[in-house]
Order: C-alpha cells, then sequence, then structure tokens
C-alpha cells in the first residue's frame, strides 16, 4: 500500500487518474489502513485528494478523490485532525448542501459521494458533527427535502434523510435546530404522506422505497423523541400515515414494521385513536364498529419478535412498549388486543407458558432473567386483564406473576380500586367451568387430585410430624434458609444451604400492609398471617 500512496501523492494526472482507480479497486472494502500511519502519508494522502478536489479544472477525478476519501474516512485515526473547516466545507460544496437555492443544482455521481463521505464523517468525527452546525449544511438539507421534485435521484433523497437520521442521533443540540427553527419534521411527514400516497398505488413497496421509509421514520422517532412542542394535526396525520404503511404490502416487512412500531412508542396517547377508524365494513377485524387491522398487523410483527430468542430488549422492548401506550390510551384497542392474546380460557390441560400461541409465548416471559423485557410483558399482560390480580392468575398462573405482584406490592388483600369500563368483555367457557375447582392457581392449570399425605396417620403421629416441622422451621429462622409459605404448603429452598446460612441473605417472610414481602422475627408470626394471606379465587371475567 505505501508505494502505491507513495505513487498517488507524487503523480502528474494521468498517473494519478490511473492510481487512485487501483486504490478504490484494491482497498475498497477495507476499514482500517494503518500503514498510513508511518511518515505522515496518511496527512499527505488526505492533502493531494483535497488539492485535486479544489481545483475545477481536474473536475473529472472529484468522483474518484471523493470515493478514496470514503473509504479512508471509515478510519478513524486522525480523523477530527484531518477535517478542517475548510476541507468540510469542500465536501459541503460537492454534496450541493452550502447554496439555499435547490433549484440551480443539478446532482450528479458527485454530489452523491459527497453526500457519503459526509455521512462517514459525521459518523466517525466528533469534530464535524460540531463543526457542521457552523455551517449552512442542514438549513439546506432541509430546505433541499422541502422542495424535491418529481425527478430527484434515489440516492440523493437516501443520503439526504441518512444524514437527518445520523446528526441528530449523534448531536442531540441539531434536534431542535432540525424541528423548531427549521420545521424539518413537517416537511419530512409530507415527503412521507407523498411516497406513502404513491407507493398505495402498486401492490407493494419495493425494497428500495422501504428502506428509504425505514430512514425518514428513524430521524423522525430522533425529532420527536422527549419532544411535546409539535401541534396535534402534525400528529395526528403522521399516525395516520404510519397506519398506511403498516397495511401496506412491502419487502424487508419485519425491519418496515419495527421502525414503524418505534415511532408509534414517541406518540402522545392522544393520536392513537386514529389507528383505529370507524368502518361499515365487513371483515375478521372490524371490532365494535372500529377497524383493528393496524392492530392486529402489530400483534403479528409482535408473534415474529417472540420467536426471535436473540437481543430480546432490542426486538422486544419498542413493539411492546408501543402496545402497552396503546392499550391505555384506549379502551377499545385494549379489548380487541386481550380477545387476541388472552381470548376466553378454554384450555385448562395445559400451563399458560405451553404452547404457540401470544399467550403463551408472553407468560414464558414473565420467568425470563432479562428483567427488562419481564417486566414489560408484566405491564402489558396486566392492564390487558384490567389490573386485576385474580384475573391475571387466571391467565398467567400466580407463579408466573408472582414477582410482578410482589414487586408492585398486590400480595396482600388491600388494592386501591382502578378506573376500567365495568362491562364484561368475555364470560366463562364450559372447559373453564368444568375443571376450575381442580385448576391449580399457581401452575394455572388442571391438576389431579392428589393423595392426602396425612391419610392413614394417627393423631398422635400427626402431631409428631407437626411438632418435627415446627422444629425444623424454628431451625430455618434462626440459620435465615429461605422457605416459602404459600396456599399452606411450605418449600425449602435448599440449594447452596450453608452458602445461605453463612450470609444470611434470604430470610423467611411474611405479606406487609404494603402488599410486600417482609421479614418475620419469629417463626409464629406466620401462624398468625396465614388467615389474612390465603388466596380467594375471584376469577370470574365479569366487571
Amino acid at each position: 500500500m505505501e508505494g502505491l500512496v507513495q505513487n498517488i501523492i507524487s503523480d502528474t494526472s494521468y498517473e494519478f487518474s490511473k492510481n487512485i482507480a487501483a486504490f478504490q479497486e484494491t482497498y475498497g472494502s477495507r476499514v482500517v489502513f494503518s500503514e498510513l500511519n508511518n511518515d505522515d502519508l496518511r496527512e499527505k494522502l488526505w492533502q493531494r485528494l483535497f488539492e485535486c478536489l479544489s481545483d475545477n479544472l481536474q473536475s473529472s477525478l472529484h468522483h474518484s478523490c471523493l470515493s478514496v476519501l470514503r473509504i479512508l474516512s471509515r478510519d478513524k485515526t486522525k480523523l477530527n485532525e484531518l477535517i478542517t473547516d475548510e476541507r468540510l466545507g469542500i465536501i459541503i460544496d460537492k454534496a450541493a448542501l452550502k447554496n439555499m437555492d435547490a433549484k440551480e443544482h443539478t446532482y450528479t455521481n458527485v454530489t452523491i459521494e459527497a453526500l457519503k463521505l459526509l455521512f462517514n464523517l459525521i459518523f466517525n468525527s466528533t469534530n464535524v458533527q460540531e463543526i457542521l452546525l457552523k455551517t449552512s449544511c442542514l438549513q439546506c438539507l432541509i430546505e433541499r427535502i422541502k422542495n424535491y421534485s418529481d425527478d430527484i435521484p434515489y440516492e440523493i433523497m437516501l443520503f439526504d434523510t441518512r444524514i437527518v437520521f445520523l446528526i441528530t442521533a449523534l448531536n442531540i443540540a441539531t434536534r431542535q435546530i432540525i424541528k423548531t427553527e427549521l420545521n424539518g419534521d413537517k416537511c419530512l411527514v409530507k415527503l412521507l404522506e407523498n411516497i406513502t400516497s404513491r407507493e398505495e398505488k402498486s401492490h407493494i413497496i419495493k425494497e428500495g422505497n422501504v428502506i428509504l421509509l425505514c430512514e425518514m421514520l428513524k430521524a423522525l422517532f430522533n425529532l420527536y423523541m422527549n419532544s411535546d412542542n409539535t401541534t396535534e394535526d402534525v400528529k395526528n396525520d403522521l399516525v395516520l400515515t404510519l397506519r398506511r404503511l403498516l397495511l401496506s404490502k412491502c419487502e424487508k416487512e419485519d425491519d418496515f414494521h419495527s421502525n414503524i412500531a418505534n415511532l408509534l412508542m414517541v406518540m402522545p396517547y392522544d393520536c392513537y385513536s386514529v389507528m383505529i377508524p370507524l368502518s361499515k365494513e365487513k371483515h375478521k377485524q372490524i371490532y365494535q364498529n372500529k377497524d383493528m387491522s393496524a392492530i392486529y398487523v402489530l400483534l403479528k410483527f409482535l408473534d415474529r419478535r417472540l420467536d426471535n430468542k436473540n437481543d430480546l430488549i432490542g426486538n422486544l422492548a419498542p413493539v411492546v412498549t408501543t402496545l402497552i401506550r396503546m392499550v391505555k390510551a384506549e379502551r377499545l384497542i385494549r379489548k380487541y388486543t386481550r380477545l387476541q392474546i388472552l381470548p376466553p380460557l378454554r384450555d385448562v390441560m395445559h400451563r399458560p407458558e405451553e404452547g404457540t400461541t401470544l399467550r403463551a409465548k408472553l407468560c414464558k416471559l414473565l420467568t425470563s432473567p432479562v428483567v427488562e423485557v419481564r417486566d414489560l410483558v408484566a405491564e402489558f399482560l396486566f392492564i390487558l386483564c384490567k389490573e386485576n390480580v385474580a384475573r391475571m392468575v387466571k391467565y398467567t398462573g400466580y407463579g408466573n406473576a408472582a414477582g410482578m405482584f410482589a414487586n408492585k406490592g398486590l400480595l396482600g388483600s388491600s388494592r386501591k380500586k382502578l378506573t376500567y369500563s365495568s362491562e364484561s368483555e368475555d364470560s366463562e367457557t364450559e372447559e373453564y367451568l368444568k375443571h376450575k375447582e381442580q385448576i391449580n392457581p399457581v401452575t394455572g392449570c388442571f391438576e389431579h387430585p392428589k393423595p392426602n399425605p396425612l391419610e392413614g396417620m394417627s393423631e398422635e403421629q400427626k402431631e409428631y410430624e407437626a411438632l418435627q416441622l415446627v422444629g425444623l422451621v424454628d431451625k430455618l429462622t434462626r440459620f435465615a434458609l429461605l422457605f416459602i409459605y404459600e396456599y399452606n404448603i411450605i418449600r425449602f429452598d435448599v440449594y447452596n444451604i450453608f452458602g445461605y446460612f453463612r450470609e444470611g441473605v434470604v430470610h423467611p417472610c411474611r405479606i406487609g400492609d404494603d402488599g410486600r414481602p417482609k421479614p418475620i422475627e419469629h417463626v409464629l408470626e406466620l401462624q398468625e398471617e396465614l388467615p389474612k394471606q390465603q388466596y380467594t379465587r375471584q376469577d370470574s371475567d365479569s366487571d
């Protein structure tokens, strides 16, 4: 490489053109150029390339120079020092972002290559992120987006929106500038609407346009995140457009729906009503005269994401958060979503977490070690159950939901009243009523009757076993070993028992007045608390 770079630095025009073409072909996929750390080769190469870019007589070489700079800009080494105000100005000029009058520009391959280079520099250089604010680049960029013509090259639109997304992601100060001072969000929403209207005429949104739309959605997410000063009309129009996009057929559907869900997550609660317009049509997704098709698509997307076991937080948190906000905001969305996820209970022979239904997949996550996902899923299901503990136990099993109940202080009997609609959302099924008394509330499924372990014992034997049990419990209390007292059953966790003895990490507990576990001081406290803590079956779906 050193020889080729030396030739580029010292070449005549003909040899220069030949050698930079060779550099592009040979090193086009490289990311790091450690060879340039010797003899100031990096600085000399950048200097030579910018000398060519500054010379209009060598305009035929400008595309190749920008391409080489784009390749070199992948390496962060000394990038902040290499990009001066003057050099950044040259790049901005080549990207047609120096003059506010967009109509004067003719877009060429040089423009596109300069935009690609600018994108790399913003990504890799904090210096560029700051200098950019001192230039007219952002103003020209938003002005160009506002005035896109029908014949604007696709790559110009793609990298314009990518730059808006990237700069607003990396430099928070630019969000306010683009949104408030330049009204960049409004022009992006309008562009999104225009492309959506155009694409709806075709049968499917092609991959290229899906990528472009995703970049716009990501840019809008940055602009609306932690923002509340946008007019309601703009956001209502945006949510309506997002609904149209959800219902469109497209390539790369998963990425597309992911970005739509992300943007819906930062919309105000009062905008979600436009997701379920009135409809006189008759099809499966009509619920109480409202078209729930968009909600159905989001639930299908959630179902697909639940099958992906990698990056649970990244895959599930946005869509689950979006659905939580929607079911909180709109009663009919909650009722429809509940019917899709927690329909009237018919299968009582299997545990809630067994199977491939949405309910089963979500219940599995209630005991996930990924706390963020576990808590989000628990909150989602709890809201679908109208924050009713008995109903949550019915659909998920007490064992799956106990952690959430403890965190929320819902283990006790005193719970605050919640404001949900009072009408019944479904009735008990015959299957559920038939086996209701044999359903174990801990596991959430039917269990065959078990033999009584005390059967056949004399009263003396029972008394002896009871005294033995009291003695063992007292020992465990003094050694601070965890045991759980629930439903008249004492269960012992003897894993790593001696470690627990030494450290006193866990203690026997009772349920305090706040509905959370409290350590006990004496074993007899359990007996005193037992009548208060018995689980009462109140699992009717009638409100």
